[in-house]
């Protein structure tokens, strides 16, 4: 019963996480988390499609 109780707390911290990190990156420019810059052009040669 007392794992029941930590698998609960701990699903609802996740929860909650999740969702102000998906508030804070829907409402900003940019989402941190997977952010990538524009790749330089030298890498251009190296793509499948050309």
């Amino acid at each position: 019963m007392q794992k029941t109780k930590i698998k609960k707390r701990i699903a609802r911290g996740v929860a909650a996480t999740l969702g102000v990190t998906l508030r804070v990156d829907a409402n900003s420019t940019s989402c941190m988390g997977i952010y990538q810059p524009k790749a330089p052009e030298e890498l251009s040669r190296y793509r499948k499609k050309k």
